[in-house]
């Protein structure tokens, strides 16, 4: 009798220890050790209300080559409206880019994207792109100037539009976009609401315990996963912010 009210006692014990070998075992085989505790308690976060009415999830694809590629061009430029309460895609952006400066596509690259010269060949060049784009902003209610901007560029690093924009505007004869010089950068975010550094898209959306969908380095694609991760970012009850703004060099004016 002594040992059975001993088990009594000691059943709720192993009950709990059961629990934490669970605990554990998921830890170690679904999600990383570092986030398991972290995003564990997803739950106990709610959707905040965010500075921007929408999102403007870009992400351009570019010539290349596996060794030094000068002047390289915009092949693909996608950028998908996401609305900020429900973090769906409202409206999308896409569109092939004709190469000029380099028309031929190299191997490495078509491996890369995933875009084959016939792709492109038929495309109009970057010029009539962005003038596609411009015109696509422009017959939306999406604001993107001061004082009272109502959308934001969301990119996966600052490559798009600090480095990328600007070259192609500079090979096209073009002036940047005064709305296209600020953005919010994910992997900033990511590791702004989780602590954690963020290694790609692919490594994000597992922080998340998210799956990768579709091909990786074809802009759509990309596209589609970012907002993935700008919604399980959100859900932890994180705020976006402009995390850039292009500041170029002014040119001497000479006396």
């Amino acid at each position: 009798m002594a040992c059975g009210r001993f088990n009594a006692l000691l059943r709720p014990k192993i009950g709990q220890w059961r629990s934490l070998q669970r605990a554990a075992h998921y830890k170690r085989t679904v999600m990383p050790v570092n986030t398991y505790h972290r995003f564990r308690r997803k739950e106990q976060h709610k959707l905040q209300p965010q500075k921007f009415k929408y999102f403007l999830v870009l992400d351009f694809e570019a010539t290349c080559d596996n060794d030094y590629f000068p002047d390289m061009e915009i092949i693909e430029f996608p950028c998908l409206k996401v609305d900020s309460k429900t973090f769906k895609v409202v409206d999308t952006f896409h569109s092939y880019v004709r190469p000029v400066k380099h028309p031929l596509l190299s191997p490495f690259c078509v491996e890369l994207t995933g875009i084959v010269q016939d792709m492109v060949d038929d495309k109009p060049p970057f010029p009539e792109v962005l003038e596609q784009f411009s015109k696509w902003l422009d017959d939306s209610d999406i604001s993107l100037t001061e004082p009272e901007p109502n959308a934001a560029f969301i990119t996966c690093g600052d490559w798009d539009l600090q480095k990328m924009l600007p070259n192609q505007c500079l090979l096209s004869g073009l002036a940047i976009p005064p709305r296209m010089k600020s953005w919010i950068n994910i992997k900033k975010s990511f590791l702004r609401a989780t602590g954690l550094y963020p290694h790609g898209i692919k490594d994000m959306l597992s922080q998340l315990n998210l799956k990768h969908e579709g091909r990786l380095h074809s802009g759509i694609d990309d596209c589609k996963n970012i907002v993935r991760i700008l919604h399980g970012v959100a859900e932890r009850g994180y705020v976006f912010e402009i995390t850039r703004t292009l500041s170029l060099p002014h040119k001497s004016v000479s006396q």
